[in-house]
């Protein structure tokens, strides 16, 4: 729902309460997230700062989580917390890079840059989509899905995101 940009579908599939911890961080989470695709930050302020009370609190026992310090990361963009989400992200990629996982650590790969995107990265991010372009990135990122994701929308008309889209893709071996 969120690549067809309907938003409050997406959000709609995160309505029911959750019942447990892991549940209701990751409905947080999620609902968060795609405030943050869409722009709309006012709204997504109270569940974020219940988020990240919540992950924060998990951080603290398990530091190196790695959904959690994703989790985390969205959340801290929602919260205006640029450099922290930024922080985090980075701390995501060192726990799992492509060169210790190729499928998992490109996916954790392209979260970092999504992140990057969001914080005013421009060129950061770019690089690293023209790095996972250029390898069989598989559905962590492709052009076709540069194009329609709104993820990406914060880069979207910059020259250097513009220029990613008429790459050509490493499809296989």
């Amino acid at each position: 729902m969120v690549l067809a940009r309907d938003f409050e579908g997406a959000l709609k599939v995160w309505d029911a309460p959750a019942t447990d911890p892991v549940e209701t961080r990751r409905r947080l989470a999620a609902r968060v997230a795609i405030r943050v695709v869409s722009g709309d930050l006012t709204a997504a302020r109270p569940e974020a700062e219940e988020g990240a009370r919540l992950l924060e609190a998990r951080l603290q026992g398990k530091p190196d989580e790695l959904l959690t310090v994703r989790q985390l990361s969205w959340t801290y963009l929602a919260l205006g917390r640029k450099n922290d989400a930024f922080r985090l992200a980075h701390k995501g990629l060192d726990l799992l890079p492509p060169e210790r996982d190729a499928l998992l650590g490109n996916a954790n790969l392209a979260g970092f840059a999504e992140i990057e995107a969001h914080t005013g990265a421009t060129a950061d991010a770019a690089n690293i989509l023209r790095r996972l372009l250029a390898i069989p990135a598989g559905e962590s990122v492709s052009i076709a899905r540069l194009k329609i994701d709104p993820v990406w929308d914060p880069i979207r008309n910059d020259p250097s995101f513009q220029q990613l889209l008429t790459m050509e893709e490493h499809v296989g071996p």
